[in-house]
């Protein structure tokens, strides 16, 4: 798995400033209670290492399975995750990862998932997980509609300071 190195510092004790190179790498484990499961996590993992999104990018990673448990390894994006509120981005995702020709896609939209890289202003698809079998492109537009409302109404209500849950 490739690395991704961010610019950070670190002072020491005579206040003396000096440069280093910072990488984050993320563990997320899926208990699948069946082995069933397992296998279409694999699937779904094998199909995404082979996919091409065009202008939305998949961080490297590699999976281990223990048992039936199943764990992806991936780099941390260090970004924002306003991609699907930002027309620029927003117009990206509904074009590359909505409206795609293939059945197979991400199928949640919400910020958290779609994470603008601060260094490249590159969006990565983060949530590796929510790639699935999704044929039905009216279902995709209409999940892309209501994830727009509801992320609108999240950031309008956090920025008068006020939290909402995304229901």
């Amino acid at each position: 798995m490739k690395e991704i190195f961010y610019h950070s510092s670190i002072i020491n004790v005579e206040g003396k400033s000096s440069l280093l190179k910072s990488s984050y790498i993320l563990h997320k484990n899926f208990h699948c209670r069946t082995d069933k499961n397992v296998d279409t996590m694999i699937d779904k993992l094998e199909r995404l290492k082979k996919e091409n999104f065009n202008r939305i990018y998949i961080p490297d990673f590699e999976y281990t399975v223990n048992d039936k448990i199943v764990t992806i390894k991936t780099p941390f994006i260090k970004g924002f995750n306003v991609a699907t509120l930002i027309p620029q981005f927003a117009n990206i995702i509904h074009e590359d990862i909505v409206q795609r020709d293939s059945d197979w896609t991400f199928n949640d939209f919400a910020p958290s998932n779609f994470i603008i890289d601060e260094d490249t202003e590159k969006i990565f698809a983060v949530d590796l997980q929510s790639y699935d079998y999704t044929p039905n492109k009216l279902k995709r537009e209409s999940a892309w509609e209501m994830s727009k409302k509801i992320n609108l109404k999240i950031f309008k209500n956090a920025t008068l300071g006020k939290w909402i849950r995304r229901t």
